[in-house]
């Protein structure tokens, strides 16, 4: 059971924190850990594939979801008076079956050849290459005459070694004037992408708009880096004319085979002048479905802790001779228990099994217990990988007025965290982000519900700092709420080797730590609920929510 405030600690916070436990409910039954170890292994099952949205099993996920709330007594806040809020996405990727040929070589989409977009088919009649150099020398760039209808094809230094270099690398190239008279951008890089991200790059966007596309920029693909050699010979200058390109680069546009569905349920305020607002609580179902082609398990967790100990967010690179021994010794160590264990799920455990499972405890324990003064709203989000969509949708379209959130609490991936998974990591671990960005009194209470808990966190503020590269402030679905004025936060206990991998499965999770986590979740909420005054705004809002994110 968590510990109660003592009058002495209610006296230094301000009047409104200090509503926090007064009226928090004292018999709220402890979250069970084995019901949340069962509900973990069935939702992140390889028979929910992986969950990517549109997909059999995140439908089926959100079909749990739905049915979990009604369970606890929660009622359907979504459309038409149920729990659900579908989201009318449109499926825009390029064609698998599309390829292009240049001389000797042969690129097919998914093979060798990775469209960037534009999402625009182009046709290429036979149109000439030109190499443009390395990405990272500008100044040997051919001139602007000398690309003009053709596909310039660039190569990549060795020093860019993962995607996301690449991506910034390209950016000058885009905005290069003389560039958007070529036919086509290509980078030899092909072999720099992490097999990992490219299913996930295949799988294409979703968009709400129904407009046609249309794009000045020329299309851009990565081929492998072996084809430079083949369109222009042995160590071309910049400027060299090689084989022309035929083939089409096709995108398709279809529906969704599933809906992408919001989930969306209420536990009602008991204060009659304050039910009318409310705590959002949220976490999401979706994850990033199936690898290209089945990966050996063993070897992609050895390789990952050793190699990539941040997962997909790791750079993408050959192991040396001495962590080649480690990984050995790992995959040995692993099939001699287990023998050969060939996987192409993307399971999802952690990301963000782990949050949904853990909402729905929280659920369950609320619905059993008196409620607060506020409301408080669970929504299950839709879509957070594909860029915080299904949160987005709901702000922008809620199914309550926006002005009556007066706080978001969202969990994602809260189920790893211990020394094993990153350096600073252990059982109290956990990290933070924009809890005190538009509210230090909303931060500042989270801090003291914290300190009440029988066993407290401590709090890692890192990733919250303006600037920092991982962006962690704007990959998470409370940014989609703090954009409109709402105080928000994110609980994580950080990335892993096993992000976005096939190894985040639910055998690797810490369920009492998860279920310490949720347990803070419910009572923050349970505070913010029963405070007299919402969470005061007192840091910049972002002028424009549907500007850019700003870390």
């Amino acid at each position: 059971m968590r510990k109660l405030l003592t009058a002495a600690m209610l006296l230094a916070v301000s009047p409104a924190a200090a509503q926090m436990a007064q009226r928090a409910p004292k018999s709220a039954p402890p979250l069970n850990v084995d019901s949340l170890r069962a509900n973990l292994f069935a939702l992140a099952a390889d028979s929910m594939g992986g969950r990517q949205t549109g997909s059999l099993g995140d439908w089926k996920g959100q079909e749990w979801v739905a049915a979990e709330l009604k369970a606890a007594g929660w009622l359907p806040a979504g459309e038409n008076g149920g729990y659900f809020q579908v989201i009318p996405f449109i499926h825009i990727h390029a064609d698998p079956a599309a390829s292009l040929g240049a001389g000797p070589e042969t690129w097919s989409v998914g093979k060798n050849l990775l469209p960037l977009g534009p999402a625009v088919t182009h046709d290429f009649a036979a149109v000439p290459t030109v190499y443009g150099g390395f990405i990272d020398q500008p100044e040997t760039w051919p001139d602007s005459a000398s690309v003009a209808g053709r596909v310039v094809v660039f190569s990549v230094p060795d020093s860019i070694q993962s995607f996301r270099p690449m991506l910034a690398a390209i950016q000058p190239i885009s905005a290069h004037a003389g560039m958007a008279q070529a036919a086509g951008v290509v980078l030899a890089g092909y072999d720099r992408m992490p097999p990992d991200l490219i299913p996930q790059i295949l799988a294409g966007r979703l968009t709400t708009d129904t407009t046609p596309v249309r794009s000045a920029l020329p299309p851009r693909f990565l081929i492998p880096p072996r084809s430079v050699q083949a369109l222009f010979g042995a160590q071309p200058k910049p400027g060299a004319v090689g084989a022309s390109v035929s083939g089409s680069l096709r995108w398709l546009r279809e529906p969704l085979d599933h809906p992408a569905r919001n989930i969306i349920a209420v536990l009602p305020g008991s204060d009659p002048a304050l039910k009318g607002e409310y705590v959002s609580m949220s976490a999401h179902h979706d994850h990033v479905g199936f690898t290209g082609a089945p990966v050996d398990h063993d070897s992609v967790y050895a390789y990952n802790r050793v190699v990539r100990p941040m997962g997909a967010d790791s750079p993408q690179r050959s192991a040396t001779p001495a962590e080649d021994t480690r990984v050995q010794a790992i995959r040995d160590s692993l099939r001699k228990a287990s023998g050969d264990r060939p996987d192409s799920v993307y399971n999802g455990a952690d990301d963000d099994g782990s949050g949904t499972v853990g909402l729905m405890a929280v659920a369950r324990s609320l619905g059993a217990a008196p409620h607060p003064r506020r409301s408080i709203l669970i929504v299950s989000h839709a879509a957070e990988e594909r860029g915080l969509l299904g949160s987005a949708w709901f702000t922008d379209h809620p199914t309550v007025p926006r002005d009556s959130i007066v706080g978001e609490i969202d969990m994602d991936m809260v189920g790893r965290g211990n020394a094993i998974d990153l350096p600073k990591g252990g059982p109290g671990y956990l990290e933070v982000v924009g809890s005190k960005r538009l509210s230090t009194g909303f931060g500042a209470l989270f801090e003291r519900v914290n300190a009440q808990e029988s066993q407290p966190f401590t709090f890692n503020y890192e990733f919250d700092v303006p600037g920092h590269p991982l962006q962690y402030y704007c990959r998470a679905d409370h940014y989609s709420y703090a954009r409109y004025g709402i105080p928000a936060l994110a609980m994580s206990r950080g990335e892993h080797a096993d992000y976005h991998q096939v190894t985040d499965e639910a055998q690797y999770i810490d369920y009492k730590v998860l279920a310490r986590v949720a347990t803070l979740a419910r009572d923050f909420a349970v505070a913010v609920a029963n405070l007299d005054q919402r969470p005061v705004v007192d840091g910049p809002r972002q002028s424009d929510p549907h500007g850019p994110c700003r870390q």
